[in-house]
């Protein structure tokens, strides 16, 4: 993409799966949105790749999220002073600034300081969420811009550290699927992951990512059953660094609505199922960033700092495809996927969008059955 960003690019967001015609057969604008922390918000057309919009807005751009009624509303916030901003792609208007993390401009708050770290929109539109280095997810009304409750997620579940931001947030899972939306998975840099009930207001599981005793957590069993023996003890032990969990994400009902996965800089990869206990893991030597399920089948996205994509099987924490064009070596800080065709026997396609240290953005697809048939392939041959 075309904008010569002058610092990292932080994030990116589709706005492709929330588009729907209106009443009159009229879509919205395909948008890729692109943060940085050179301050800029890059709007893209999706088809054509023309940089259609700069927005002013935050410092330090750390996170941006579509709307899901329609994908006209984006989000997006700072790490630097904690303000989430919120705008109307059409008129390119700032509509709201959600202001009340606290320790902005890294002052107080969580080891980082008191920046949001990532936020997005309930699945019905209602609310948005943002998670902050204050170690507080936050409950808004975009219309008011009040905040309508703020969860202390390590004072609350007694097994945190209240020094520890969090780092990542995804929202739309539950044992019904995530028909209400209601539930939301938080991960934090003292190596745990939170999954709340939002109306309910507390928090229903704990899950403990990053486990001193078991680093690697060799033996586990897999969430899809089977199982995988990993080598390899974190070099360091029980240093902090190794804790933070980066990635959190609900499987879909088509694929399992127990299932959530939790990637971490200690390298895991992790498969929970949460009704039922267990976990599976993959494992790389480098720290993961973000994460990204297919809609219908057990497979994975995640990103990493060594500047590849992996696409895993979540049953059996085999690696079916790696993407490293482009990027190698780069630290992937974000990356978002739309899946085309998911619904189709073979998986559809994947296009894959990735903000990189460097600057960049790079675009990349997947044939999800040429990968998966490849994979099978070079099993056999081993």
């Amino acid at each position: 993409l075309t904008h010569p960003h002058t610092d990292s690019v932080s994030s990116v967001a589709i706005n492709s799966a929330h588009v729907l015609p209106d009443a009159k057969g009229k879509s919205a604008q395909h948008l890729v949105a692109v943060g940085s922390y050179d301050g800029n918000l890059a709007l893209y057309d999706a088809g054509t790749g023309q940089l259609v919009q700069l927005l002013d807005g935050p410092t330090d751009v750390e996170f941006v999220d579509f709307h899901p009624k329609g994908g006209t509303v984006v989000l997006a916030g700072s790490i630097s002073d904690g303000t989430v901003w919120m705008y109307h792609t059409p008129t390119m208007k700032c509509l709201q600034v959600f202001v009340g993390h606290e320790g902005g401009d890294g002052q107080g708050g969580g080891e980082g300081g008191g920046g949001v770290s990532v936020g997005t929109f309930t699945p019905d539109g209602k609310f948005a969420l943002s998670a902050g280095m204050d170690g507080t997810l936050r409950i808004w009304a975009p219309r008011t811009g009040l905040c309508r409750h703020t969860f202390r997620l390590a004072a609350e579940s007694g097994a945190g550290d209240a020094r520890a931001g969090l780092t990542c947030l995804q929202v739309d899972g539950g044992a019904d699927g995530g028909a209400d939306g209601q539930l939301a998975v938080a991960g934090s840099e003292d190596g745990l992951a939170y999954i709340v009930h939002l109306a309910g207001k507390k928090i229903a599981a704990t899950l403990r990512h990053y486990d001193e005793t078991s680093a690697s957590g060799a033996g586990a069993n897999a969430a899809g059953g089977g199982g995988m023996d990993v080598d390899g003890e974190d070099e360091n032990g029980g240093d902090e660094e190794l804790r933070s969990v980066e990635a959190v994400g609900f499987a879909s009902k088509a694929v399992n609505p127990n299932w959530v996965a939790t990637g971490g800089v200690n390298g895991t990869l992790k498969v929970w199922d949460v009704t039922h206990g267990g976990q599976g893991q993959c494992r790389q030597v480098c720290r993961v960033t973000r994460i990204k399920w297919h809609p219908t089948l057990p497979l994975i996205l995640a990103s990493y700092t060594d500047g590849a994509t992996r696409l895993w099987d979540a049953r059996d924490g085999g690696l079916v495809t790696a993407l490293t064009g482009g990027h190698a070596g780069v630290m992937i800080n974000g990356m978002s996927a739309e899946f085309v065709g998911a619904d189709a026997p073979g998986g559809g396609t994947a296009v894959v969008v990735t903000a990189v240290d460097d600057g960049g953005v790079r675009v990349f697809e997947i044939n999800i059955a040429s990968a998966i048939e490849a994979a099978a392939h070079a099993k056999q041959q081993q």
